[in-house]
């Protein structure tokens, strides 16, 4: 049996908790310290990895759904790039980085394209502001969830996994359903 990437954390989580911290010098304070901060990294990893593809396919489609909600306020003839590239972009990549670099060029279109908008007519501007605020809210909400084992955010119990499912089934207007 070839051991899974969390059962080999999880041993490297066990080995430090029951043999390298008792050992460590009881006067030595920030030795302790530091093998906490490894310990709680790695009960992170095991809280998280397993739902990092799937938190980019969601990032991925939620980012095409907004550059395409964005582009329909005020469609322009220098959209025919963006919408090409979400075309080409409509089956999300199978490898990871792909997928992030993909994701990452929809992100910039997207704020280009919100960039063009916030300088139009005041009530155009208003509705691109309500588009942006809902995608950087399913941002905010996977963010939280992804980062709530490191002891920073405040409220945040759910886990990335739970949000992630909560987010599939609830997907934005214009988002392909397809995220898995």
């Amino acid at each position: 049996m070839i051991p899974t990437v969390a059962q080999q954390i999880s041993a490297v989580r066990t080995t430090i908790a029951k043999n390298v911290l008792p050992a460590l010098d009881p006067n030595d304070s920030f030795a302790a310290e530091q093998a906490g901060l490894v310990l709680a990294c790695l009960d992170w990893t095991l809280d998280v990895h397993t739902s990092e593809y799937r938190y980019e396919r969601v990032e991925h489609s939620d980012y095409r759904a907004l550059l395409a909600r964005l582009i329909d306020l005020a469609p322009t003839r220098d959209a025919e790039e963006e919408r090409a590239f979400l075309s080409a972009a409509a089956e999300p990549p199978v490898d990871l980085e792909r997928l992030r670099e993909q994701t990452r060029a929809l992100k910039e279109m997207a704020d280009r394209r919100y960039g063009i908008l916030a300088d139009a007519e005041p009530e155009l501007a208003q509705r691109a502001r309500q588009v942006m605020a809902a995608a950087a809210g399913r941002q905010c909400e996977r963010e939280l969830a992804w980062c709530r084992k490191t002891g920073f955010p405040r409220g945040a119990d759910e886990s990335v996994a739970h949000v992630l499912d909560r987010q599939q089934a609830d997907p934005p207007p214009g988002a392909a359903t397809s995220a898995s």
